[in-house]
């Protein structure tokens, strides 16, 4: 597992140094898919989709879309 400071030190790398950073694990998620070249083709992939998503997260989580939705704290990565 990265350490805090190389997993920033990395995404500042491929994603800049602008606020807002996301939650450790979607930067690690954004950090891999960029390593592995899959950024953009997931992004381009996910385009046709973004307001339905968008729409649906809000309605679900009855607040608007920003990194203090409660959405972005579930790490879907972890094993239940």
């Amino acid at each position: 597992m990265k350490t805090v400071n190389s997993l920033m030190d990395e995404y500042i790398q491929y994603f800049g140094n602008e606020p807002p950073f996301p939650p450790k694990h979607i930067m690690e998620t954004l950090v891999k898919m960029k390593k592995e070249g899959r950024f953009e083709g997931v992004i381009k992939s996910l385009e046709p989709y973004k307001d339905e998503l968008r729409n649906e997260i809000e309605n679900i989580s009855g607040e608007e879309m920003g990194l203090s939705n409660p959405f972005f704290k579930i790490d879907f990565n972890k094993e239940k």
